[in-house]
């Protein structure tokens, strides 16, 4: 084979997945909204600029479950049009502000399209939990 067909195959591989890079999200969604949010007033420390250039946080929701849990509700928005990967795990407190150790407290991984919108959400994993912090760290 010769060595410009050879060249080509990367070279066309390389431009057709180059647009999968840069992939911004649409969405379509009801305006006449029947549910009542329960928000969160909510407080932030940036210690990422790289997550902080990147991501928003629209709206802290929580809501009390079945059985007492407490069900928190994270929205952000990728406000870049560039894809991006972070990963996030929930940290679950009692009424004293005691930490409650759970076995998922490991973290998870999330890749995030250009100007997606989305939630991130975790249910306590008993009725002790009363409060939650939500950690992010960006993944190069």
């Amino acid at each position: 084979m010769e060595p410009m067909k050879l060249l080509a195959i990367p070279a066309l591989a390389f431009v057709l997945l180059l647009p999968a890079c840069n992939s911004p999200v649409n969405s379509v969604e009801n305006t006449d909204k029947v549910m009542e949010k329960d928000f969160v007033r909510n407080k932030r420390v940036i210690t990422d600029s790289a997550l902080d250039n990147r991501l928003q946080v629209t709206s802290v929701d929580k809501q009390e479950i079945a059985g007492g849990l407490l069900k928190v509700q994270v929205t952000f928005k990728n406000v870049r049009k560039s894809d991006f990967k972070f990963a996030y795990r929930f940290q679950w407190f009692n009424e004293s502000g005691m930490e409650v150790a759970t076995a998922a407290t490991t973290w998870i991984e999330k890749d995030v399209y250009g100007g997606e919108e989305f939630f991130l959400s975790a249910v306590s994993p008993n009725e002790r939990c009363k409060d939650f912090k939500l950690m992010t760290k960006y993944i190069d």
